[in-house]
C-alpha cells in the first residue's frame, strides 16, 4: 500500500500537511474525511522521502502518553479494539501521531493483532512496548497493559525533565564561562600584560602564570578550543561503535562521584519499574528480568541483569541470584525476598517503587544543587585568580610610592 503526502484543510480552515498510505487517493480522500480532513492536493511519497519526513518529525513521548491513557480508558469503557484506535485517529492533534495511528488502524483492520501492527513501527515503538501489549493480548488486560505503559512513561518524562533541568544551567554557564575567559585571554589580559611589562613591574608567580596562559591561548587557541569538542565526538563515536569502549566507558561513569550514584539510581528505579509492569502484565519471572536487561542503559547494569536472568534460569530464587552482582542493594533483595516468601510480589514492587522513585528524585536534586555552586565557585575563582594577577602589581607598586 503506497504512502502519500498529503494537504488538507481542517474544519477550523487550518491547513495541515501529512503522510497516511492508501490504496489510491480516492481511498485517501475518504479517509481523511474520517479524520475531518477536506484534501487539497497529494502525491506519493517515496521510500527515501517518507523517512527523510521521519527523521524530521517523530512520534514524542507525550504522543506516547496520550496513545496510552487513551487506549486504556477506552478499553476499560468496553470500546472493541478497532473502535478505540479509529477514536484515537480521528481526536488526536498531533499530525504525526495522526498519521501513525491511521497506519495501526489499517493494519488492524486488516487482520493483524495490535501488537503486530505496532511491531512494524520499531523506531516508535520498542520490542518492550509491542511485547507487553502482546502480554496484555495473551491474558486479557490490554487496559492494565496500556495503563502500566502509561504510568512508565510519564515517570520517563518526569526523570528526562528533571535531567534537562538539571544540566541546562550547568550547560549555560560553562559556555559562558568559556566566552569570558576566552575573550579575557586573547585580548584583556595581552593589553594589561603589556602594561605590566612596560612599567619594569616586578611580577609574582601568578601573574607570570597568567601571562603565560595568555600567550598559549593567543598563538594555540584553535587547539585550545578545539581539542575537546574533538575528543568528545571521537568518544562519542567510539562509544556508539565499539562496544569495548562503551564498557569502559559505562563502567567509569558509575565510578565518578555524585554522578554515578545518580546514574546507578535511575538504572535500579527502571529496572524495578520495568519488573513491576512485566510481572503485572503476566508475564513470566525470566521474561520479566529479560525485558529489563533490554531496557538497562549503562552496560554494567545489563550485565548484572544478565547473571541475574542467568541464575534465575538455573532454578535459583531472584533473592539469590540479585546476590551475585554487587550492584543492587540491600533494600532491593530485601523486597523481593519479602515478595516471594509471603508471595505478594507486587506488593513489593510497588514498595521498592516507591522507595526508588523519592531516591531518583532526591539524588537528581542534590546533584542540581551541587553543580550550581560548584561552577560558580570555579567561574568565581578563574575571575580572581585574573584579576589578582593583573592588579595585584598595579597596588603594589602604589603603595610604595611616597606622596
Amino acid at each position: 500500500m503506497p504512502t502519500y503526502s498529503y494537504k488538507a484543510l481542517n474544519i477550523r480552515g487550518a491547513t495541515i500537511r501529512g503522510n497516511l498510505t492508501a490504496d489510491n487517493e480516492t481511498d485517501l480522500q475518504e479517509k481523511l474525511r474520517k479524520l475531518g480532513l477536506d484534501l487539497l492536493r497529494a502525491k506519493e511519497a517515496g521510500e527515501g522521502g517518507s523517512r527523510l519526513r521521519l527523521w524530521k518529525k517523530s512520534v514524542s513521548l507525550r504522543d506516547l502518553i496520550i496513545l496510552c491513557v487513551h487506549m486504556e480508558q477506552l478499553e476499560r469503557a468496553g470500546v472493541p479494539i478497532l473502535d478505540s484506535i479509529a477514536d484515537l485517529r480521528d481526536a488526536s492533534e498531533s499530525e504525526v501521531l495522526r498519521d501513525l495511528v491511521a497506519k495501526i488502524y489499517d493494519s488492524v483492520k486488516g487482520g493483524k493483532l495490535l501488537s503486530e501492527a505496532l511491531s512494524e513501527h520499531p523506531k516508535i515503538f520498542s520490542e518492550v512496548f509491542t511485547g507487553l501489549i502482546a502480554a496484555g493480548e495473551r491474558t486479557g488486560n490490554m487496559g492494565d497493559a496500556f495503563g502500566h505503559l502509561a504510568d512508565h512513561l510519564k515517570w520517563q518524562a518526569e526523570i528526562r525533565r528533571k535531567i534537562k533541568t538539571a544540566t541546562r544551567y550547568p550547560i549555560i554557564l560553562v559556555f559562558i564561562m568559556t566566552g569570558v575567559i576566552s575573550l579575557m585571554m586573547l585580548f584583556v589580559v595581552p593589553q594589561m600584560t603589556d602594561f605590566l611589562k612596560n612599567q619594569g613591574f616586578v611580577l609574582p608567580f601568578y601573574s607570570r602564570a597568567l601571562i603565560a596562559v595568555s600567550q598559549a591561548f593567543v598563538n594555540y587557541w584553535f587547539i585550545i578550543l578545539g581539542l575537546p569538542i574533538i575528543a568528545f565526538v571521537m568518544l562519542l563515536v567510539l562509544y556508539r561503535t565499539s562496544e569495548a569502549v562503551a564498557y569502559r566507558i559505562d563502567a567509569m561513569i558509575l565510578k565518578m562521584p555524585f554522578i554515578g550514584v545518580v546514574i546507578q539510581k535511575i538504572e535500579l528505579a527502571r529496572f524495578c519499574h520495568f519488573f513491576a509492569i512485566t510481572f503485572k502484565s503476566g508475564m513470566d519471572i525470566i521474561e520479566c528480568i529479560q525485558t529489563c536487561e533490554n531496557v538497562m542503559h549503562n552496560r554494567i547494569m545489563k550485565e548484572a541483569v544478565f547473571y541475574v536472568r542467568q541464575g534465575v534460569s538455573e532454578g535459583n530464587s531472584i533473592t539469590a541470584s540479585l546476590q551475585v552482582s554487587s550492584q543492587f542493594p540491600s533494600l532491593v533483595m530485601r523486597m523481593f525476598k519479602v515478595g516471594e516468601e509471603s508471595g505478594k510480589m507486587e506488593q513489593a514492587l510497588e514498595n521498592v517503587n516507591f522507595f526508588y522513585d523519592r531516591e531518583v528524585n532526591d539524588a537528581v536534586d542534590a546533584m542540581i544543587e551541587l553543580i550550581q555552586p560548584a561552577l560558580t565557585i570555579i567561574m568565581g575563582t578563574l575571575l580572581f585568580w585574573i584579576t589578582a594577577a593583573v592588579f595585584g602589581p598595579l597596588y603594589d607598586s602604589f603603595s610604595k610610592m611616597n606622596f
